[in-house]
């Protein structure tokens, strides 16, 4: 009898091991939801201060109507002949999903964008570009 109630034990050991497996592929085979779309904006905004002048390059990181709080967003420059995008900036959304950098005046024509790299919650996104011109 010892023998039937340890085959017994055995078996129920494996029906329940086989079962948590077959749970466990059931949940990781189920689909992701797709990250929900962003939209960001960018525009500048002069500011005059004593005797030099400050941009301060503004955009709201929003999906679905409304701001999306506490997300990193990237501020990209590009200048000169051979222009390249370099990240010269890294700020976090407020909690409207504004987000501004400050910047001294240019000393030539430089483009901007601001770029979202997107997470597992939302779609990467990036703003038109805006171009800032020195003050002559």
């Amino acid at each position: 009898m010892r023998m039937t109630r340890a085959a017994a034990t055995v078996a129920v050991a494996a029906l329940t091991a086989g079962g948590i497996i077959t749970a466990a592929t059931a949940v990781s085979a189920a689909p992701h939801p797709k990250p929900d779309a962003t939209r960001l904006s960018i525009s500048n905004k002069v500011i005059a201060h004593a005797r030099h002048h400050v941009d301060a390059v503004t955009g709201v990181l929003s999906s679905d109507g409304s701001g999306v709080a506490h997300e990193t967003v990237a501020l990209e420059a590009r200048m000169g002949v051979t222009p390249r995008w370099k990240v010269v900036g890294t700020g976090t959304t407020g909690t409207t999903g504004a987000i501004t950098f400050t910047l001294v005046a240019p000393k030539m024509k430089t483009q901007f964008k601001l770029v979202f790299a997107g997470d597992s919650t939302y779609r990467a996104s990036h703003s038109n570009v805006i171009t800032v011109s020195p003050v002559k």
